[in-house]
């Protein structure tokens, strides 16, 4: 199983450590070193597109290293890196912002978490979400401060859009969408989104692109 660690601070750097014939999947264009024993390649994931418009078939490209070797891998943005690891057949839901790294043995595909309308757009809104799926490890990246809750049956966490990083399948999503007259100038409306136990929630102080 590839070793994943963190070097630096401010800026960190994501440490892959790859014994022969281990691979993992990165962000395009964001590998700064690599030992000559490393191999770089390209995989395209393809999947249903989860809202159902077109296209149909959706699809986003990793860099692949191929081990025997060590390299480092940096978003060059601020923000702590943490690692998660997942079980055969478990999955976890998260921005697809953040996902820095996973090993090849995970599967990869986006998800749907909850449609909404809001007022003055004429179609209907998704919030959409990466999954992986494991057995295998994983690194992401947060923007700002982290706060994790582990949610009971029944407990509620409101959150923005771009602030939900992480949330388990066994959770509840659904969004509200705010604002408008009297309170606010009548363009103005803003979506939260909802999120009911059972299950762990991760969120963070940053803000992440929602197409990324």
């Amino acid at each position: 199983m590839a070793k994943f660690d963190h070097v630096g601070d401010v800026s960190p750097a994501l440490l892959v450590q790859l014994a022969p014939r281990e691979q993992v999947m990165v962000l395009v264009d964001s590998v700064r070193y690599r030992d000559p024993g490393i191999t770089v390649g390209r995989v395209k994931y393809e999947y249903p597109n989860p809202t159902g418009r077109m296209p149909k078939t959706l699809w986003h490209y990793f860099e692949t290293l191929d081990g025997p070797g060590t390299a480092t891998v940096s978003t060059g943005v601020v923000g702590e890196i943490r690692f998660g690891q997942l079980a055969a057949g478990e999955s976890l839901f998260l921005h697809s912002g953040a996902l820095i790294a996973h090993e090849a043995t995970m599967k990869y595909d986006r998800v749907t978490l909850a449609s909404y309308e809001q007022p003055r757009v004429p179609f209907t809104q998704y919030l959409t979400a990466a999954r992986l799926t494991g057995p295998g490890k994983f690194a992401f990246q947060t923007h700002g401060n982290a706060l994790s809750f582990n949610l009971r049956p029944g407990e509620s966490v409101r959150t923005e859009r771009h602030a939900l990083l992480t949330v388990t399948p066994g959770a509840t999503i659904g969004v509200k969408v705010f604002g408008g007259a009297p309170h606010f100038p009548p363009m103005h409306y803003f979506p939260l989104v909802d999120v009911t136990g059972p299950g762990t929630v991760l969120v963070h102080s940053g803000r992440y692109l929602l197409g990324a």
